[in-house]
Order: C-alpha cells, then structure tokens, then sequence
C-alpha cells in the first residue's frame, strides 16, 4: 500500500477512535442529563399537584368559613329543633352547596342525625357516622374521608375533602360538614395542569381517571390521607424522541467529521507523501538507466527539503560518473571490437600475401609454362575466397554498428515464426518440429525478429551438419512469450557458452561471431533476453524470452 493512503487510512482511522469514544460517552451524559431533567420537571409537577391540593383544601375552608357566617345557617340552626322541621331546614344544604361550588354538604344535630344533605337528600334523621367523624377532627382542618352518595346500584363510597364547621343558636348546636369530591372533574383538571394521566385509586379500583401517557412513562403516587391515591402517570415519548433527535445530529456530525476527515486526511498525506513519492520516482528512473533525474522541492520542508536537495547533489555526480564511465567503456569496447576486427582482417591478409608471393617467385623463373598457369590459377581462387571473407567480415561489421531502430507493432509471434519455417524443408537428413500456441501476441519489429530468429535455426542447421535429427522450434506462452530453437547437435562447449554472444567469439572455422551478437543486441532493443541453455536431446537450446502484450 502506497504511504499516502496508508496516512489517509491512519487519520480516518483516528478520527473512528475519537467519533467512537466521544459520541457514547456524550450520548450517556446526555441521557443522563435529560433523564434528570425529566425527573426534575416531574419533581416539579409533584409539587403543583401538591399545591394544587392545598388550594382546593382552602378553597373548601374559605367556603365553609363563609358558609358558616351566612344568616341562612343560622335560621337553620335556630329552625332546627321544630317539629316537624320547617322546608327550609330539610332542603337547606341543597341550596346552600351548590353557589360555594361544594359537591358534599350535610347540616348534623349535636347526635349526628342528618337535618339536611346536598349531596344525599334522602338521608333526613338517619346518622352520618363518617362525616360526623370529621367534626372529632382537628378544628377548621380538611381531612379525607369517605362519603357516601347514592348510585346506580344503591350506596357507594366515594373520597372527598370534607372539613366541619359547627353552628350555635343559643344552647344548640350544628354542624355543617362540606367539601369536594374526588372526581372525574378533579382528575381531569389535574391532567390539565400537569400534562399527564391522572387517575383516583381507592380500594385498589380506579374511580375516576383522565389524560394520556403514550410510552415509555414515569410513574408518582400521591396518598389523600387514607381514602385514596392520586396516581400520575407521565409521558417519556418527549424525552425518547429528543434522545433520537440528538442521537441523529450527533450521527450526522459524526458523518460529516468523517467524511472532513478523509479529505482533510488525503490532502494533508498528499503533501506529506508528494516529495517522498517524487524521490520515489526519480530513484526508479534511475534504476531504470535514466541518471541525473532531478526532484522538485518546492513542496517540501525541513528535513524532507534538505534530503531532496542532497539526492538532487548525488544524482548529479551520479549522472557525471556515469557519463565518464560509459564513455570510458565505449571507448573500450570500441578498443575491443577493433582489436578483435584487426585481427579477423589479419588472418585473411596471410594468405593473400603467401599466394602472391608464390606467384611472384614463380614469374621470375622465366618463361610462363603450365605450370605456372596452374599456380595462378589456385591462387587466385584462393585470394578471391579471402577477399570474400573480408567482404563478410566487413559487412557485418557494418550491421553490427548501424543496426537500425526496431519499428514495432503488435503481432502474433506464432504468426511470424509459421511463416518464416514454412521456408524450410527437410533436407540431407534434418527435418524440422514446429510447434506453436496462438494468441501470442507481441511488441516487435517484424523484419528484425525474422532475422533472428534465420539466424537461429542457421546456427542450428550448421550444427547439425553431417548429422540426422530434428530442429524443434517452439512457441510458448507465459508471463510473457518464449521463442524456442533447439538442435539435436553436439552442444555447446561449456568454456565457450558463457561468451557465446560477444563479437567475433564462434566456434565454426567460416564464422565471425556477430550473428548471435546482433540477435543479443535486437532481443535487448525489444526489451527482452537472449539465453542458451543444454538441450533435452544433448544439442543447444537458444530461448528469446519477449514481454507479451494485450490486444484491444
């Protein structure tokens, strides 16, 4: 992986870690901040339902203080004892309930006996025991207790807030004993003012309920002395729902400090990595025989600047050194080459110069005779096969110092080699085995790939020479292509393989030792490898090993 993105991954991967640790970390806090504001505002409802009560239980004192100073009372309690009781006294408490807004109102005898009930009529002279209990009470204080009121099904028992208050006329006395119910009208004004479900409990039933809690809820109870509970059920949709709100910007901020992360991350390792990359770069040119490449610094600092400008330094001398020795090596090859043509030249001379030196001899004996004709003649055979040597010597000399440019084109190798073999016959015992894998396609000069691989199966031909066997040629696919020629000869010698491509190096009396040197050379210039090897059947193998290219 390239040390750019291996720094991009590294500041994304960062910023993961951080998003990971800080967004559970505040998602908790946070949870634990609404849960608490949640328990707080329902605290604080708690407390108004709490004041909620005490002002109805003033609203019920200051009315049944009123109604204890009313002159109609009064003429109750002064009607009282007449027999039978005036209408007034028996339907008092009706008229008297309803303009303090009391839903239980009963007028007691010193006995307890009903003079007049508002909120059971029918109860005239019977006992009260639960409300007459009230006036046993701490003085003007509203307490619980339960009242009985007429139902569907005969009596029931129902909570309310009731305090006494007592009435004197003379000796007499009567108690007024009123107050509120515990209602679906008060359970719907508490839902009302908190926002929850509120519901009246006594005995375990629920006599009177109003509002909604849709969940998750939070539930409170609050005891009305010993009669009933006041249940209130509140609603945590809201604070879910702002969990889930939170938990998605906080998401949606995660993702776009994400995704500014692996920008930020490429740009920032993109200028960290540029000069790395651009050393990079420059030492693989280098590598690749390119000396003297330069890199730009303009974009570093520090450390990184002073190791561009002491590379840039050291590929100058570099490029210096190597400009001498390549120069220094032409010169001596071209040294080599001379010494060696000089001597490949000399040894033609040698005969040529015995050949004429013998004619001349001959000539001054005296008169030309037959002889002497037959003497030339050889001679001049001799001198002219020499003189053709020297031609041969010379012109491929001059191939091996001018050889031209390849011009390539994608071909089919098994293409090219199908047609150069259907050239060949078999002929004085040696035949030819050509085997080929199509679809091998290659980057080459047509002509100068033919001229290798005649040269090839030439070498292979005089090998043979005097011999029976077969040439095989072989084309073969791979990681790149593999051109094979291979004889049935005696092999090469092992002093001679590893120079077997250097100029003027053969082992054939006739050769020069260019032919194979000029093949090295093409393969090289098509960017492949020239290679010999023992063959499976005791002769040579020659491989040209080329880079296979996709047809599109």
């Amino acid at each position: 992986m390239r040390l750019r993105w291996t720094l991009a991954l590294a500041f994304v991967a960062l910023s993961v870690l951080q998003i990971a640790v800080v967004v559970p970390l505040a998602l908790r806090n946070l949870s634990s901040l609404l849960s608490s504001q949640q328990e707080a505002r329902v605290d604080q409802l708690m407390v108004t339902v709490d004041a909620e009560a005490q002002r109805l239980q003033g609203d019920v004192g200051r009315s049944m203080d009123e109604l204890a100073l009313s002159q109609a009372l009064e003429d109750v309690a002064r009607d009282a004892a007449r027999v039978p009781a005036p209408a007034h006294v028996t339907t008092a408490a009706t008229s008297l309930m309803t303009p303090r807004g009391l839903d239980v109102l009963a007028l007691l005898d010193e006995q307890g006996r009903t003079l007049s009930s508002g909120h059971l009529p029918a109860r005239l002279g019977e006992p009260d025991d639960p409300l007459f209990a009230v006036t046993r009470k701490t003085a003007r204080a509203v307490v619980a207790a339960r009242v009985e009121l007429s139902g569907a099904d005969g009596l029931v028992s129902a909570p309310a807030l009731v305090t006494a208050r007592p009435i004197d006329y003379g000796e007499r006395r009567v108690w007024a004993v009123g107050g509120v119910l515990l209602s679906q009208a008060r359970a719907k004004d508490l839902a009302r003012l908190t926002g929850a479900r509120v519901e009246i409990i006594s005995d375990g039933i629920a006599l009177a309920a109003s509002g909604s809690a849709p969940p998750p809820t939070l539930t409170r109870t609050l005891p009305v002395g010993d009669v009933a509970t006041l249940k209130l059920t509140f609603s945590q949709a809201d604070l879910v729902a702002t969990r889930s709100e939170v938990l998605r910007a906080f998401l949606g901020f995660a993702g776009v400090g994400l995704l500014l992360s692996v920008v930020l991350g490429f740009l920032v390792s993109r200028r960290i990595t540029r000069p790395v990359e651009a050393l990079t770069d420059a030492a693989l040119k280098i590598a690749g025989g390119t000396p003297g490449v330069k890199v730009d610094d303009h974009a570093a600092s520090g450390e990184l600047k002073g190791l561009i400008d002491t590379f840039n330094r050291m590929t100058g001398e570099l490029k210096d050194a190597t400009d001498k020795l390549v120069a220094s090596e032409r010169v001596a090859a071209w040294q080599e080459v001379a010494r060696r043509l000089a001597h490949e030249i000399k040894n033609p001379l040698t005969p040529i110069r015995m050949s004429l030196e013998t004619l001349l001899a001959a000539s001054q004996r005296g008169a030309l005779d037959d002889r002497f004709k037959h003497l030339f003649t050889e001679s001049a055979r001799a001198v002219l096969e020499e003189v053709d040597r020297l031609k041969r010597i010379v012109d491929e000399f001059s191939q091996f110092a001018r050889l031209p440019r390849p011009q390539l084109a994608q071909v089919d190798l098994s293409e090219v080699v199908q047609a150069v073999m259907a050239l060949y016959a078999e002929h004085d015992g040696v035949g030819y085995a050509v085997t080929l894998e199509q679809g091998a396609f290659v980057s080459i000069d047509r002509d100068q790939l033919t001229q290798v691989l005649v040269n090839l199966v030439k070498n292979a031909e005089e090998a043979m020479a005097g011999r029976k066997g077969t040439i095989h040629v072989r084309v073969k696919k791979g990681e790149g292509v593999t051109l094979e020629v291979e004889d049935e000869g005696p092999g090469i010698p092992p002093e001679l393989k590893a120079r077997l491509f250097e100029p003027y190096v053969t082992s054939k009396p006739q050769g020069t030792g260019l032919g194979l040197a000029i093949a090295l050379r093409i393969c090289q210039e098509h960017g492949g490898r020239l290679e010999v090897a023992d063959g499976a059947r005791g002769g040579a193998l020659f491989r040209v090993s080329l880079p296979a290219v996709s047809v599109r």
